[in-house]
């Protein structure tokens, strides 16, 4: 069957030599499922990646690629875009919370952002069909009808463009066959979680139109309750907020409520010619990401209680921290300068995207591929970083997002020596950012005739943000001598952004300009333009059919901007781009017959202008430390070294992948200005990870039960620039596992799953405003979740 199948994939490679071909298959952190790619119980499949815009073997790409398929991915219950950090070395994808919404987080090898404001560019480069994603907010897709995923380690400046300069997540649907299949998958569990997901797969016209419809709906109740302070402790003299006196539930973190669909169409009317159309919508309806209170600075928190009457003077806060970790007393109630507000708790997202993606073979040696896309998405979220009865910090935001991108990609052959690409992009997107922010901890002086505010810093923004990209590259692979390949490629981008600031009174201060910036500061625009030019060359060598090497030097950037979030007119600075020099070593092995695979790589990255956030900067605010601060810089020169270890091994019926991960990162030189230690690490640095897993087919006549279990380090790390102990957040350990059962038809199966099996208690994220606020947050792991799945297909 490999025979047949590698068969297949060269005949289509001759006939396209374009980047549409479909991964066979994956297991392990590269490891194809050896059910459906084996040519026998001894050995692991192939596996087919198109990182280099041509369908390659995993084993032949001189890039350090992690790859799993949409089985794999069910056997380690991975759901959503952030569980796959699991395998991936190096690789961070958290879900974000708090003053952050609904999104994720991504870095690799130390390289992201984790910020989502339009202003700031990601730093992983995420795609659906080849088909860039532009925002940190909502990316934590649901895994819906996935064929693969891939995930490139190191900077893609060259294949992947702007802001994949720590690598890039690639995501690949299942395209339509027309084979009449379907499958219908339930799921029941823990907190009510109820899962329903469909499939199917028709033929309009016999051998020239398909079409594939897949959803899915998912609900399940939160795991932290919030709880109103005042009625569960009656004598705190803290007034309660609810009129029931019996359990005090105020209501639910962390529940799910989102539904998704996907409609796609495949048209093949010649030989020649192949196109294929999707249309996705998403639904999100979730409860707000859980955030707990951790840790009070009762000195920073003069201002927030000062504007919090209902708080007993001398009121010990630290009572407000709750000893059970799943419980929360946020209110989401703060006091602005002549109202009282209390928001509801809320996490929306509203997304849908259509592309076109066609192919034409104009010759056996020339082909063309278009991709066109258009996305819009609205999310809402507030926010109560107090996360207690003490208010001080309370938000309420959107995020309006229209996107417009084209690609164009001319790939060709010259005869068996030379294999190259050509093409072009264009982005076009415009982001508005409403948002009402009442921050009760804020001193400001500000004035209004005849007033004055010690805090409620109030206002309402409405700032639009607009950006185009456009860029052209090229890249060649000259296959020099047989088993010595030399690929090079090089990429211009230009960026340009404008970002218009809006801040305006609430209604309850009469509309009009803010009184906390000058006059004029609405329709202020912050400007960044600039372009750059990346590139990357490798020599790879296949020294035999089990054992390839490669060495690389690789470029990639994220672009500059200006503040987003100033909270005087002082703040308002720009920042620079960051770039990314990568040099690696890598090797790739097959070995015992393929039964035994091992990929390594190390790197030594050189890491400039790197943009960081501060948290504190008097010296953007008159010299003031306690001044709130926001401000992105350009903090300085670092470089990042470290190494890779994925590995599976396959053997009568038992297989065990495992990866490992270290990284380190050292400040080479510091911008004064960012106020950055020498020896500090970046913000969301993770400097170790592995991971281990098995799993084993148990045959019973000719059905078959598969118990699999799978386990996870991952160590801690610092959230702000300036280290400092309320900064760090602990590492962690989890274990996870599944037993599915075949029946000897096929034509269903059965599984029991959990996560954190071992009901650990972890944050998956904290944010540390104890300078500042006075609080610090963070958002705690699922406890222990299990259920049952019920799948037919046929």
């Amino acid at each position: 069957m490999q025979t047949s199948l590698q068969g297949i994939v060269r005949r289509w490679a001759r006939r396209w030599s374009a980047p549409a071909i479909v991964a066979l298959a994956a297991s392990g952190p590269a490891v194809a499922d050896p059910a459906s790619t084996s040519t026998s119980s001894e050995t692991l499949g192939e596996i087919v990646v198109t990182a280099q815009y041509r369908a390659q073997k995993l084993e032949d790409t001189p890039i350090a690629i992690t790859a799993e398929n949409a089985a794999v991915m069910e056997d380690r219950n991975q759901t959503s875009l952030h569980d796959l950090t699991a395998e991936a070395p190096n690789v961070t994808l958290v879900q974000t919370g708090g003053a952050f919404g609904p999104g994720m987080t991504a870095s690799i090898r130390g390289i992201g952002q984790g910020d989502f404001d339009p202003a700031l560019s990601p730093g992983v480069g995420i795609y659906i069909d080849d088909v860039y994603y532009t925002s940190l907010e909502g990316s934590n897709f649901a895994l819906l009808d996935i064929d693969r995923v891939e995930i490139l380690r190191g900077p893609q400046g060259t294949l992947s463009g702007a802001n994949s300069e720590g690598g890039s997540i690639k995501i690949y649907s299942v395209k339509p066959q027309g084979n009449d299949s379907g499958s219908v998958k339930v799921s029941y569990g823990e907190r009510s979680l109820v899962d329903v997901q469909g499939m199917a797969d028709v033929s309009i016209i016999k051998d020239t139109l398909f079409m594939r419809l897949s959803g899915v709906s998912r609900t399940q109740d939160g795991y932290v309750t919030r709880v109103d302070y005042g009625c569960a402790f009656p004598t705190s003299g803290i007034p309660p907020e609810t009129a029931n006196g019996v359990n005090c539930i105020a209501g639910k973190e962390g529940g799910q409520d989102y539904a998704a669909g996907r409609i796609a169409l495949r048209w093949v009317p010649t030989d020649s010619f192949e196109a294929n159309w999707t249309t996705d919508v998403t639904n999100d309806k979730s409860e707000t990401v859980p955030v707990t209170l951790i840790q009070v600075n009762p000195a920073a928190l003069g201002n927030a209680l000062a504007n919090t009457p209902s708080i007993p003077a001398g009121f010990d806060v630290e009572k407000f921290i709750p000893t059970n970790p799943y419980v929360s007393y946020a209110n989401f109630c703060a006091k602005g300068i002549a109202t009282s507000y209390c928001w509801a708790p809320l996490s929306e997202d509203k997304a849908w995207g259509t592309n076109l993606t066609a192919d034409w073979r104009i010759t056996d040696d020339l082909a063309l591929k278009s991709i066109t896309a258009y996305r819009e998405f609205t999310v809402q979220f507030t926010n109560d970083d107090a996360a207690s009865p003490i208010g001080g910090s309370l938000g309420y935001s959107e995020l309006l997002n229209h996107t417009l991108t084209q690609e164009l990609r001319l790939n060709g052959k010259v005869d068996s020596i030379f294999d190259y690409t050509v093409g072009g992009f264009l982005l076009d997107q415009v982001t508005t950012y409403p948002t009402h922010q009442v921050l009760d901890y804020v001193f400001n002086p500000n004035t209004i005739p005849g007033k004055f505010f010690n805090g409620s810093f109030e206002f309402l923004g409405d700032d639009p943000v607009w950006e185009r990209d456009y860029a052209g590259f090229m890249n060649g692979s000259w296959h020099i001598i047989e088993g010595l390949d030399l690929n090079a490629g090089v990429r211009y981008t230009h960026q340009e952004k404008t970002y218009t600031y809006t801040r305006a009174n609430p209604p309850d201060l009469g509309g009009g300009n803010s009184i906390f910036f000058p006059p004029d500061f609405s329709g202020t625009q912050g400007k960044y333009e600039g372009s750059k030019v990346d590139y990357r060359v490798d020599l790879d060598y296949r020294w035999n059919p089990s054992l390839m090497t490669y060495a690389s030097v690789s470029t990639g950037f994220k672009g500059g901007g200006t503040n987003p979030r100033p909270f005087i007119a002082s703040q308002v600075v720009p920042f620079g781009p960051e770039s990314l020099t990568a040099y690696e070593l890598g090797a790739k092995s097959e070995l015992l017959d393929k039964s035994l695979i091992i990929n390594l790589a190390a790197f030594y990255d050189k890491y400039h202008d790197i943009q960081v956030t501060l948290l504190s900067c008097p010296q953007f605010s008159g010299g003031n430390p306690f001044e709130p601060c926001a401000a992105p810089v350009n903090g300085g020169d670092a470089d990042i070294y470290g190494a890779e270890l994925e590995t599976s091994y396959h053997i009568a019926g038992l297989t065990v992948d495992g990866t490992y991960s270290h990284q380190k990162f050292e400040y080479k030189s510091v911008n004064p200005l960012s106020g950055i230690p020498l020896g500090s690490s970046a913000p969301g640095f993770q400097p170790s990870k592995y991971a281990l897993g098995a799993e084993y087919n148990i045959a019973a006549g000719e059905a078959s039960v598969v118990p699999r279990v799978d386990f996870l380090y991952a160590s801690g790390y610092f959230t702000n620039a300036n280290n400092d102990p309320n900064s760090w957040q602990a590492g962690y350990h989890t274990v996870n596992g599944r037993i599915t059962y075949h029946p000897p038809s096929g034509g269903w199966e059965f599984a029991v799953a959990g996560t954190n099996l071992g009901n650990k208690l972890w944050y998956t994220s904290t944010f540390d405003l104890t300078a500042t606020e006075g609080t610090k947050y963070g958002t705690p792991a699922p406890p222990r979740t299990v259920w049952a799945e019920f799948k037919k297909k046929w």
